[in-house]
């Protein structure tokens, strides 16, 4: 599991290195310039609510509770296994 971790952080890192909020011109207006940052952050948290979906998926196959997941996420089980256990590989 650190081992896909590392490749999963390893890519993210490689992926990033040119973020969408450096084309903002440095003349726009400050409007402009903390809409667009604001929108590439929303996008960032979907992207790890992404991975933690997977992460609490794979953790439930090898044989986690939700009540474990929801426990390490500090959030009520019934939101946990709402919030992730559905989707690409998760339990229908």
């Amino acid at each position: 599991m650190s081992g896909y971790l590392g490749r999963l952080v390893s890519s993210e890192l490689t992926r990033r290195k040119a973020w969408p909020v450096q084309d903002v011109e440095p003349d726009a207006s400050d409007v402009a310039q903390a809409l667009e940052a604001l929108a590439e952050v929303r996008a960032s948290i979907d992207e790890l609510d992404e991975i933690a979906g997977r992460l609490a998926r794979t953790a439930t196959a090898y044989g986690a509770s939700w009540e474990d997941v929801a426990g390490r996420l500090k959030l009520p089980a019934d939101m946990t296994e709402t919030a992730f256990g559905r989707g690409e590989g998760g339990r229908q």
